[in-house]
């Protein structure tokens, strides 16, 4: 059971932009207009980034934080105005659970490339287990994250 990983996601909850981390001020939203790559832009050169979770996890692993790193730097070298976050989760657990777990992901993802230079406005939003794959072999594939960066035309 994923409770004891949703309680501490709970202080986690937010989004920031601008030089602060990402806080508690954004809502969950539950939509299906997901962009995985960039729309317009300089940030455009850089495509987009998706990042994979163990069940049930918010913990970066290693293949992670070297995709987010090698996306990072990518973005530092192009002006980008604002950084997308969406997570996802399998359709393991209760739906509102699976949208809590889902942000927390966005936001560890948001809070790393904010470490790592990315002084942005960052919209962190949440799937759960909306569209998820209904074979559990596929499941893995549903617990990550896809990022996203915009910058104006």
């Amino acid at each position: 059971m994923r409770t004891h990983l949703i309680v501490p996601a709970l202080a986690l909850l937010g989004v920031a932009c601008a030089s602060s981390p990402p806080s508690d001020s954004a809502t969950i939203t539950h939509d299906h207009t997901m962009t995985t790559t960039p729309s317009s832009g300089d940030a455009a050169a850089c495509g987009g980034a998706q990042v994979f979770f163990a069940n049930g996890s918010t913990e970066l692993d290693d293949a992670a934080r070297t995709s987010l790193d090698t996306y990072a730097g990518c973005l530092s070298r192009h002006e980008v105005d604002t950084i997308t976050v969406v997570g996802m989760t399998d359709p393991e657990g209760t739906p509102v659970d699976n949208l809590i777990l889902g942000r927390a992901r966005g936001l560890v993802v948001a809070n790393y490339l904010h470490a790592r230079g990315c002084d942005v406005e960052f919209v962190v939003r949440s799937f759960g287990e909306a569209g998820a794959l209904e074979s559990e072999p596929l499941w893995p594939l549903e617990r990550s994250v896809a990022v996203s960066a915009t910058s104006a035309p």
